[in-house]
């Protein structure tokens, strides 16, 4: 039944939207690397502390650079800012995998610049989403945005996991992997050029200010809330997360390949079962999911054991799964179609303005207990619920 679902949604969709989906599925794999470069960093001498120190002065310097480069093209059709996305990355990769392997801090660095550069481009992923997802089933549209690329990795992350911890435990075989995600990375940027729905030029607001005029109320309350969800998604970055498992852990990229894989399970679970759920239950939804997050939070910061920590991934990806349809539902709504760009970049802008400083203060966090992070974060998703119902309800009431 649950199959008919799944085919039946998807057939509602519009072409743009299911390659949409099929590419972000393709990605997956690649975003290993995400588990795998901060693990790197703490295996190979950098403290919790200095990492996040890293990555706090690439991202300001990322920053930097993206607002001359983004005066300059934010005009263009999505697609390219898509395909330029996984370009950037794969040269990160490159870099990054050159200084572990030399033991250069200073490449270190600039692969951590450039990789940041790629995520000031971010906002276009939305925009496209706005515009290839049909409104009147959007959160069954993000369902399957969610099912879709989370079975990818729930079948790909145990076998990546398994042969860079296990078959190649070597720490300078791991390091070489990022070659492979590189070429992986770059061979996504041509698949997106060539097979991506062109929706027609778009103003992408990489780093344009708010127009205080022209913000809906409701916009300014859910972006709040998605800020301070932020925080506490920074957090428990993967940094964080690695420096935990290398507390807890005998074989810590394992671990974190299964925590990912586990992560995985319930929104392949949960993801066919808001197709069959109305959205007049969507602020039920949203406290749920975002109660099994901070739940998970708690989880984490009081696990001392490799099991209660997989026992969190499956709390909060359940809880993921529940909430961001309808609060990526929620969003979109508060949202004017014609500054759809403008307002969406400048929230990006403001995330990442937090993104910028939220490594170092977590690894300093983390450098004092490597608990601490994840209690805080429970704390700080508790009162992003708050903002979120407040304008949920609303929306919810009226259907």
């Amino acid at each position: 039944m649950l199959l008919k679902d799944i085919a039946e949604w998807w057939n509602r969709l519009p072409v743009a939207a299911k390659r949409y989906i099929a590419f972000q599925a393709f990605t997956i794999p690649v975003l290993f690397a995400w588990i795998l470069v901060p693990y790197l960093m703490l295996a190979t001498g950098l403290t919790v502390a200095e990492a996040g120190i890293v990555l706090t002065v690439a991202s300001a310097i990322a920053a930097v650079v993206n607002i001359i480069i983004g005066r300059v093209l934010d005009r263009a059709e999505p697609v390219m800012f898509i395909a330029l996305i996984s370009f950037i990355e794969g040269v990160a990769y490159l870099v990054y995998m050159y200084g572990f392997l030399a033991s250069i801090v200073l490449l270190v660095v600039a692969a951590a610049v450039i990789e940041r550069l790629a995520r000031g481009f971010y906002p276009v992923y939305a925009v496209y989403e706005y515009d290839v997802y049909p409104e009147e089933i959007r959160e069954k549209a993000f369902a399957l945005h969610n099912l879709v690329p989370y079975l990818v990795q729930l079948a790909t992350y145990p076998v990546i996991g398994y042969v860079l911890a296990v078959l190649t435990s070597n720490l300078s075989a791991q390091i070489a992997s990022l070659c492979v995600f590189a070429s992986a990375s770059i061979t996504l940027g041509f698949l997106a050029l060539v097979w991506l729905p062109r929706i027609g030029v778009r103003r992408i607001e990489v780093s344009q200010p708010l127009l205080l005029r022209r913000i809906p109320r409701a916009f300014i309350k859910i972006s709040l809330a998605m800020i301070v969800f932020g925080i506490a998604f920074e957090l428990c970055q993967p940094l964080i997360v690695a420096n935990l498992f290398i507390e807890i852990a005998r074989n810590p990229l394992l671990g974190l390949a299964l925590y990912e894989t586990f992560a995985a399970l319930p929104v392949v679970i949960v993801s066919p079962l808001i197709l069959r759920i109305d959205r007049r239950y969507g602020v039920a939804l949203l406290a749920l999911g975002m109660g099994l997050i901070a739940l998970a939070d708690l989880l984490l910061g009081f696990s001392y054991r490799v099991e209660i920590a997989l026992l969190a991934a499956i709390v909060a990806s359940s809880g993921y799964a529940l909430m961001d349809p309808f609060f990526m539902d929620v969003l979109f709504s508060t949202i004017p179609e014609d500054y759809r760009g403008t307002l969406l970049g400048s929230l990006a802008a403001i995330r990442r303005l937090v993104g910028i400083v939220m490594p170092a203060i977590a690894g300093f966090i983390a450098e004092i207990n490597a608990h601490l992070p994840f209690i805080l974060a429970a704390i700080i998703v508790v009162f992003s619920m708050s903002l979120t119902l407040n304008v949920a309800k609303p929306r919810y009431s009226k259907l």
